[in-house]
């Protein structure tokens, strides 16, 4: 099975080099490489954080708090490392993880701390911020909400939250954007934590669901998406200046308040899915510095029907949009929607080759689960 859909997209990928297609509508005729990797059941099909470091991939498994570390170029996985949940190097409840380097982990855990640890499970430090949770538990490396952030160009670690804790969208106002800052910055040398002075602009309440963003970052700055507006935020690293831009697209202009203002205790669970999957939404953003591209992800909105499962849609979307812009001014290239039942939406990492994709996902007919499967795609040549 696996042979039929490898044969698929190479016969793709050289009909697309024999038309010439630079600048195909068909996404898939962007696809440079495909990697498959054995697995077996000690690892999961779908993770809530990944990250690509020096060709590897790390791929956290949730349910049995294990982390493999897959080497790309072998094909084979290369390490799984353990994380303990009690004795000396215990991490409690873990949520995630972000790869520093190969020798240094950082953990957050339920308790409001990142624990850091080395390639092989010990624990080294202990880093306490509950003074600061009053923006809820960070949820770093997860590409399906804000990634934790590295930058060689400052000292701090970045730690977008999720959302605004525990401010109602009834709520939610200038005075609230005020009164929680976004950001949470740990410094690694001293070990501490502080918010960025920034705060998030007005114009982060036209739809006031739940402020909730895509965080990336390019080599002098902080890029913010919010989950619904087109408003593009970069930030500098010390948090004091700042630039919105309107990102263009043609795909992702259906947001809405309905299902937030709707009386949703009245109607059944599918019916409220179905009424929250008609806005447009968000899914992610990644910044790519080998082609200084800016990819957002994107769900356009849409109707459900009463025949499918709403509450699986919300694990991963039938498909979403790629939207593709300059790494400079943030100007729009090209966009594409995706095949339906093909990729997982929150799954996605840059590499040197390009932006990485996993056609895993649950209805793709080809699907194997013994395999991990990943798509490079290329977009460089749509640079003019």
């Amino acid at each position: 099975m696996y042979k039929k859909i490898v044969s698929a997209f190479t016969l793709s990928i050289f009909l697309s080099c024999s038309r010439n297609e630079k600048f195909s509508i068909n996404p898939l005729d962007y696809i440079a490489e495909t990697i498959s990797i054995p697995i077996d059941l000690k690892t999961e099909t779908y993770t809530r954080t990944l990250q690509y470091l020096e060709g590897d991939l790390y791929w956290w498994n949730s349910d049995r708090e294990t982390i493999s570390v897959f080497d790309l170029s072998r094909k084979k996985l290369k390490n799984t490392l353990k994380m303990e949940r009690e004795g000396p190097n215990g991490l409690g409840n873990p949520i995630g993880f972000f790869v520093l380097n190969r020798d240094s982990i950082y953990v957050p855990t339920i308790a409001f701390e990142l624990r850091l640890i080395d390639p092989n499970g010990n624990l080294l430090n202990t880093y306490n911020y509950f003074s600061h949770s009053k923006l809820g538990v960070p949820i770093p490396s997860m590409t399906r909400y804000s990634n934790m952030l590295h930058t060689d160009y400052s000292e701090s670690l970045y730690l977008g939250m999720r959302d605004l804790g525990n401010v109602a969208p009834s709520n939610l106002n200038e005075q609230a954007l005020i009164e929680n800052p976004p950001i949470l910055s740990f410094n690694k040398s001293l070990g501490t934590f502080d918010y960025l002075e920034f705060r998030l602009p007005s114009s982060f309440v036209e739809f006031n669901n739940f402020i909730n963003f895509s965080q990336t970052s390019t080599s002098k700055s902080l890029l913010l998406l919010h989950r619904q507006s087109n408003t593009l935020i970069e930030i500098d690293f010390n948090g004091v200046n700042y630039k919105e831009y309107q990102l263009e697209t043609d795909l992702i202009n259906s947001y809405s308040n309905e299902y937030y203002y709707s009386p949703r205790m009245s109607r059944s669970i599918e019916e409220n899915l179905q009424l929250m999957h008609k806005s447009s939404e968000n899914l992610g953003l990644v910044f790519d510095p080998y082609k200084n591209l800016l990819y957002r992800f994107g769900w356009p909105g849409e109707d459900i029907s009463m025949d499918k499962n709403a509450m699986k849609f919300g694990y991963t979307p039938r498909y979403f949009t790629i939207s593709i812009y300059d790494g400079i001014d943030y100007s729009l290239i090209k966009e594409f929607t995706l095949p339906k039942n093909t990729y997982l939406a929150h799954h996605y990492f840059v590499s040197e080759k390009g932006l990485n994709l996993f056609p895993m996902h649950p209805d793709n007919p080809e699907f194997d689960e013994n395999y991990m499967v990943i798509h490079t795609f290329d977009f460089s040549n749509l640079v003019q």
